[in-house]
């Protein structure tokens, strides 16, 4: 039975149950808010909230190229084309990294190693093995690496200021807990006191793949696994017993630790929750190679592993630097750049997602094979051409004194002189725009890449030197000159602009396998870029105070020298190049005004370039680190104290070259002497054609001693700067010699009215 509750009628001064309702809901809810705030504010810092950071597993082994993977022999390497992949430039202190050089520039991300000899005694030393840690409790209580101390000793005595137990400290410093299987890992992970966090041994595969597991499902965040070493029998140094297994068993040995590793990961967190990198660390033997690389995953930043790999310490498409891995590391586990900024490396992401998976591997084939094609001719190229060109001096020098046949016959005899010259000035861009044409592809041996690449390199010769003889600026007697030298410094300067690629293993270019630098212009294009600027700059200057406009013919100058410093300082990321360009274009500015050079000017044009140059360096540091360049980082290296072990590494190098090859001083000495008798005393040779240039063209004897300038200033601020003066001469003689041929038909008409600078 229900009892009804009687009606009472509201009073006035009381509300209604649903306004009470309205109003205790309300509070209700504004407390809950204020828990919910005490709760997000107050708690989380005591870390109730958990970390959703992507766990990071590291598989790391030595010896494996791209040649050596194949669906069917290593199907867990094959399968990481379905993330990003890449090449590893894993040159360290010495031309072949062993195993523990690898480990250690994880550690450091820096060149580091475990040799403490020369680089001659490197050459033929066996790789030693890496040590196993001496564990102090038991399997998983805390190894000591008893080698960091050591590994440190010999770190102290480099250039290259590498701390082995950089990336361990910094994680254990960030609380992030960490696994190292087997001995690299170790190396990898350990403190630079040599302790560390947690490791265990793992011989089988299965044995890599459960210790993987139970980790990543315990919530360690950074687990680094060594899946081993292969190491090439036909490839060893002298002192090194081959290994008992062959070559494509130590792959497939490395390939069932990588898959036992991509199962733990699949059944613990799954593929696409946790990023696996699998890289090769080190060489497999003394001729150095580029590595496989591969990541999949979540990468730094945001965004998952998709394409190629790349970094901005390379700028390169599909090739990073073993010195990328620890910042990658750090950027992966801690969550940003936190803690990278001492470091060399740059955190590795991808690009060109999307790409077949056929065109990434052909990629990162063609790379190393590009690189191991390049690297014996380079040698050679040098020799033939430097040989070539003496005899070219030598013929000219007859050429240019004898007259066979009378005038008909001497006209004849100097246009081939001109044509042979311009071909010797057309090799230097032509070495850069044959890498257009796929030439490496042609063939295993070095013979049919001899011919390949000569064939490439001919086919532009023809072609730019035809332009040069055939064009319109063929009837000034300084074109020729002025179109090589604008064709040389512009196949460089869009190379730089666009992404170094046809520089990159080329053979006056960059070497990935050598590792010193991957964009921009190294010494040897350096040398050939600010010579062909400055010879363009010569010949239309001269054009322009031939021709009685002598004030614009300062203002080109000019601004060719600032475009010029732009290119090389900039888009070259050349630290070294500026301060040779900006004193030999001021100097030519102020000769063609007319102004006389005194000490007070010099001393003041110098404390302009360094003006200029602090400016230039000082506008690239304000810029983000991914846009920097050599110059902004060396800024940055100025603050934290490091820029004088950068100065005394490049005069270390310079003094090395020059006290260790006594055939390059002698050259050196000669070359200068010879110009300096050029430049001051042409009849000192009998060369009295070239002092009858000098009266031709008033610019081209200032130009000429502008250039002296500019070569010697490169020489003395540029680490292995002594190739810069050989590599300029290479350029810019052959092109003085195809000038100087049309003296006997040009002075007459000069002398009507001459011009003088």
């Amino acid at each position: 039975m229900t009892v009804p509750h009687p009606t009472v009628p509201p009073s006035p001064a009381r509300s209604t149950p649903s306004a009470l309702s309205k109003r205790f809901l309300g509070a209700l809810g504004v407390l809950c808010a204020l828990v919910g705030v005490f709760v997000t504010v107050g708690a989380a810092p005591a870390g109730a909230a958990p970390d959703r950071r992507a766990p990071l597993v590291v598989v790391g082994f030595s010896g494996v190229r791209w040649s050596d993977v194949s669906a069917e022999a290593t199907p867990a390497l094959a399968s990481m084309t379905s993330g990003a992949v890449g090449t590893v430039a894993v040159r360290s202190v010495f031309t072949a990294a062993c195993p523990a050089d690898g480990w250690l520039a994880l550690s450091a991300g820096r060149r580091a190693t475990d040799f403490d000899g020369t680089s001659a005694q490197h050459a033929s030393a066996a790789c030693a093995p890496v040590p196993t840690p001496v564990v102090t409790a038991d399997a998983t209580g805390g190894p000591t690496s008893v080698q960091m101390q050591e590994y440190r000793r010999i770190a102290d005595g480099d250039t290259f200021s590498a701390v082995p137990g950089t990336l361990g400290a910094a994680l254990a410093a960030a609380g992030t807990r960490t696994l190292a299987v087997n001995q690299g890992a170790a190396i990898a992970l350990a403190d630079t006191a040599g302790t560390v966090p947690r490791y265990v041994p793992a011989n089988t595969p299965d044995a890599v793949g459960g210790y993987v597991q139970d980790a990543l499902e315990s919530g360690t965040q950074v687990v680094v696994v060594d899946a081993g070493v292969v190491r090439d029998p036909a490839d060893l140094p002298s002192q090194e017993n081959a290994p008992a297994a062959s070559r494509a068993e130590q792959v497939v040995a490395v390939d069932a630790d990588l898959a036992a590793v991509q199962r733990a990961i699949a059944a613990s967190t799954g593929a696409d929750a946790t990023t696996l990198l699998a890289v090769s660390l080190a060489d497999a033997g003394k001729t150095a190679h580029l590595q496989f690389g591969a990541a999949t995953g979540p990468q730094p930043g945001s965004g998952t592993y998709d394409g190629f790999l790349g970094s901005r310490s390379t700028r390169q498409t599909a090739i990073v630097q073993t010195t990328d891995l620890t910042p990658t590391v750090l950027a992966l586990a801690l969550g940003s750049d936190h803690g990278t900024a001492g470091l060399v490396g740059a955190p590795v992401t991808s690009t060109d997602a999307g790409t077949s998976a056929a065109a990434r591997e052909e990629k990162v084939r063609d790379l190393d094979a590009a690189a191991q094609a390049v690297q014996p001719l380079v040698g050679p190229f040098f020799t033939v051409w430097g040989a070539s060109q003496i005899v070219l001096y030598a013929v000219a020098t007859i050429a240019l004194r004898k007259a066979w046949g009378g005038q008909t016959g001497r006209r004849r005899v100097l246009a081939w002189l001109r044509a042979l010259a311009v071909v010797f000035g057309a090799v230097c861009a032509s070495t850069f725009l044959a890498n257009t044409i796929p030439w490496w592809r042609a063939g295993d041996s070095t013979g049919s890449h001899l011919l390949a690449v000569t064939g490439a390199v001919g086919l532009y010769v023809a072609v730019i030197t035809a332009l040069a003889l055939l064009g319109p600026w063929r009837r000034h007697p300084l074109g020729p000159l002025g179109f090589v030298g604008f064709v040389t410094a512009a196949v460089l300067a869009v190379d730089c602009a666009t992404g170094s690629r046809l520089i990159t293993s080329s053979l006056n270019g960059l070497q990935p396998v050598v590792a010193g630098r991957f964009y921009g212009l190294g010494n040897q294009q350096f040398a050939l870029f600010a010579t062909g600027s400055l010879l363009f700059t010569i010949a239309v200057a001269d054009w322009l105070v031939r021709t009685g406009r002598r004030t614009p013919a300062v203002v080109f100058v000019a601004a060719a020298g600032l475009l010029a410093t732009y290119v090389d300082g900039v888009l070259g990321s050349d630290f070294g190049g500026p301060p040779a360009i900006l004193p030999a274009f001021g100097f030519l500015a102020l000769v063609v005004a007319g102004v006389r050079i005194t000490w007070r000017r010099v001393v003041v044009l110098l404390g302009a370039t360094v003006l200029v140059l602090a400016a230039i360096s000082f506008a690239d540091w304000l810029r983000p680190t991914d846009d920097q360049t050599h110059l902004g980082r060396f800024v940055q290296t100025l603050i934290d104290g490091g820029a004088w072990q950068i100065v005394e590494r490049k005069g270390a190098q310079n003094l090395r070259i020059l006290y260790g090859n006594w055939l390059l001083s002698l050259v050196l000495a000669v070359a200068a002497v010879f110009i300096a008798f050029v430049l001051a005393r042409p009849k000192v040779l009998g060369v009295s054609v070239l002092e009858r240039a000098y009266a031709a063209f008033p610019v081209l004897k200032p130009g000429l001693a502008c250039l002296l300038v500019l070569l010697v200033i490169g020489f003395a601020v540029n680490d292995s700067g002594a190739a810069i003066p050989a590599v300029g001469a290479m350029l810019a003689v052959p092109l003085l010699i195809a000038c100087i041929t049309r003296v006997p038909e040009e002075l007459p008409a000069v002398e009507e009215s001459p011009a003088r600078v």
